[in-house]
């Protein structure tokens, strides 16, 4: 018999089906894969299992009992919980209140006490192995990966009867610990659903799985029956012929140095050495904490180094275009302008193509992003809307199209793929080999190593804040980049 059963559910925005007859059954102590584009309907159908927003029919039930819609202390009360990829509280609270709410403990006169607060949230940390995180701390000062940690774990220590794991691993290091959490939850008789772009986390994770496309149910799967290149055509409704664009052959020897950096030595990085080639895609690997970031924050000019050369060399040298431009970590809060249109993010680095005498022209501005729009295959009528309101992956696509607009030489992408769909992840890899092709050079860091693979023409791994190697050609495998990013020494030119 079922533990949950989500039965026909279906929601329209105005002329918008977003949910078309949804069905789900998922049985006790079982890990369900949610899979599909960005603006499949996974995060409407999140939204309603939470009580967040109401369908126009369709029921859900845990464990025998109906779940009223539109009810969020309905939905909690019946024992879901859920995990969001972006933080669901304010940054302004600290870690123990986001793990405490919306219970907070009280003293003897009835008063919060602070005290008690901390303690017991030590313990909830300490309880789901991460005892190292503050629970003084605000959310806004951690890392994205402590922040990541906090939100699954405030929704683990609810005790769920239905866990809901939003792509839970796109800002974690690694996943082990991921999973051992679910583990021990689902011996209790827990469901999970499990929504991730991260094939091969659905694959090893889950038991079954759901693929949805435009609202709909396209396909329900046993993980053991299905391959990655199968959930991608379920996802994407067509044949994949070439997930990564082909790379160039070519005489390095006679290929222009774009960037060359000498002994750099900035935040955890200690005499770093590496040079981009025109018409390159050079890729970073390493755990988290390595000094990558530095890196790309330090040739961005967001960090001032300690020591070293950073030089820029090329005809691309043109007046008023940048060295560098990079597409940051988290787009939400690094990269974008939340309340405001589609079009005014997209063109906003480029004021002197949408302006006249000085003065911002809308006629200039609408044609700019409309221009724009179509080459990175950004639906126009997106443009109008609140950059808010789209996908995760069109989100990442108008960052995407603002940087290259920019025309740098160097195309910095600091994990560019991370929480968005197969389809978009696609259309990125092809927009950055298009970018290398044209001149340019991309420096790439992923936290997914066959994407590494796939489109880099050379990979440096970083260990400890130095170059531990440096593979292209046949020697740029998975398990090179894993042994380089753990330190070992190879694939080193003499």
């Amino acid at each position: 018999m079922s533990h949950i059963t989500i039965t026909d559910v279906r929601k329209r925005f105005g002329g918008t089906l977003a949910l078309d007859g949804v069905s789900l059954s998922i049985a006790s102590g079982t890990v369900h894969g949610v899979l599909g584009e960005n603006g499949a309907g996974k995060t409407t159908l999140n939204k309603v299992l939470a009580g967040v927003l109401v369908p126009d029919s369709g029921s859900f039930v845990i464990d025998g009992q109906v779940v009223p819609f539109g009810k969020p202390l309905a939905s909690r009360a019946a024992g879901l919980a859920m995990a969001y990829q972006e933080m669901s509280s304010p940054l302004n609270i600290t870690v123990a209140e986001k793990l405490l709410l919306p219970r907070l403990p009280r003293g003897r006169l009835g008063f919060v006490s602070r005290r008690v607060i901390n303690m017991r949230a030590g313990e909830i940390l300490s309880e789901w192995g991460k005892p190292n995180i503050n629970p003084r701390a605000e959310i806004g000062d951690l890392d994205l990966a402590d922040k990541q940690y906090v939100e699954i774990i405030a929704a683990l220590a609810t005790d769920p009867k239905l866990l809901i794991l939003d792509e839970p691993t796109a800002s974690l290091p690694e996943s082990d610990w991921l999973f051992s959490c679910i583990d021990r939850i689902t011996k209790t008789g827990a469901s999970v659903i499990y929504i991730s772009h991260k094939l091969a986390e659905i694959r090893r994770i889950c038991s079954t799985g759901t693929v949805l496309r435009n609202g709909r149910v396209v396909k329900d799967f046993q993980s053991a029956d299905v391959d990655d290149h199968d959930l991608v055509e379920f996802m994407i409704g067509r044949s994949l012929e070439l997930v990564f664009p082909e790379k160039v052959d070519r005489d390095e020897s006679k290929v222009e140095t774009i960037v060359k950096i000498t002994d750099l030595t900035v935040g955890d990085l200690t005499d770093l050495s590496a040079e981009i080639k025109a018409g390159e895609i050079v890729g970073i690997a390493g755990l988290e904490g390595q000094g990558q970031k530095d890196l790309f924050y330090c040739l961005a000019g967001l960090k001032s180094p300690l020591s070293g050369e950073v030089e820029v060399f090329g005809s691309q040298n043109a007046k008023n275009k940048p060295n560098f431009t990079l597409v940051p970590e988290d787009r939400k809060v690094e990269g974008l302008f939340l309340p405001m249109l589609t079009q005014v993010n997209l063109v906003m680095a480029e004021p002197r193509k949408v302006s006249r005498w000085g003065l911002l022209s809308p006629k200039r501005e609408r044609a700019v992003a409309r221009t724009a729009a179509r080459a990175f295959n950004i639906p126009v009528q997106f443009l109008s809307r609140n950059i808010q309101d789209l996908s995760g992956g069109n989100q990442q696509k108008v960052l995407f199209g603002r940087a290259v607009m920019t025309e740098p030489r160097c195309l910095l992408l600091f994990d560019p793929t991370r929480g968005v769909d197969a389809a978009t992840k696609i259309e990125l890899y092809h927009m950055a080999r298009s970018f290398a092709r044209n001149g340019g050079c991309v420096l790439i860091y992923s936290t997914e190593i066959p994407e590494l693979v796939g489109l880099s023409d050379r990979v440096y791994t970083i260990y400890g804040g130095k170059i531990s190697g440096e593979f292209s050609g046949d020697w740029l495998t998975e398990s090179a980049l894993m042994r380089g990013a753990i330190g070992h020494q190879e694939g080193l030119k003499e």
